[in-house]
């Protein structure tokens, strides 16, 4: 990573309220020139400029930080190239982090970053989120968190996954937002939080989190 882009990283997160320490800095340089090499020759994000992949994607998925629970599971439902997930496990470490991603090559760097990162708390699971719900994930997340999904579809599949007083953490455009109380609502959830941010170059992103039987944000 060079000085430049190690720059952008730094006061992009201070904007989101996220302090990096050099170990984390450290990590996501790893990761990211990881995701170049493999980008390469895999098509993992639209965009392979460095600093386009930090404004876009990076720093996207560091705005998620503050609202990770303290301990517990956390889940990632379509990691894809590893946002948000493997962004979280390089500033928060001590996280069990489950990534799960269907699609085989995306599963391949995943493995591959956790590997040489490295993530000791990171395992990769190579299913459809549905089987995942299913099977050994079922009710066990603290947290539940997906960036690329629609809402409708991310809620129906975090669901299964949370542990009684678990969060599902949607990372959304302000327009997909506007309904989340009522899409929640139909999921048996209640918005209870939202923030909102805007990434370098002036994209507008949401941040929004739901839980059962609490009072919702109106």
């Amino acid at each position: 990573m060079t000085s430049a882009e190690a720059r952008l990283i730094q006061s992009g997160a201070r904007d989101l309220g996220v302090v990096l320490g050099g170990e984390a800095l450290q990590r996501l340089g790893r990761f990211l020139a990881l995701l170049g090499v493999w980008n390469r020759r895999v098509r993992l994000t639209g965009e392979r400029d460095p600093e386009t992949v930090i404004r876009q994607h990076a720093l996207d998925s560091l705005a998620a930080v503050p609202s990770i629970p303290g301990a517990g599971l956390v889940v990632d439902i379509g990691s894809g190239a590893g946002f948000p997930g493997i962004v979280l496990g390089c500033v928060r470490d001590d996280l069990e982090l489950a990534l799960i991603e269907s699609r085989r090559r995306r599963a391949s760097f995943l493995r591959e970053a956790a590997r040489t990162i490295p993530l000791p708390g990171v395992r990769v699971l190579e299913v459809r989120a549905e089987a995942a719900g299913e099977r050994e994930l079922a009710g066990r997340a603290a947290a539940a968190i997906a960036r690329g999904l629609r809402l409708d579809a991310f809620l129906g599949l975090a669901v299964p996954l949370l542990a009684p007083g678990g969060v599902a953490i949607a990372m959304q455009t302000p327009r997909a937002a506007a309904l989340a109380g009522k899409t929640g609502h139909d999921h048996g959830l209640s918005l209870t939080a939202r923030h909102d941010y805007t990434l370098p170059g002036g994209g507008a992103r949401s941040l929004l989190l739901f839980r059962r039987g609490e009072i919702a944000v109106s």
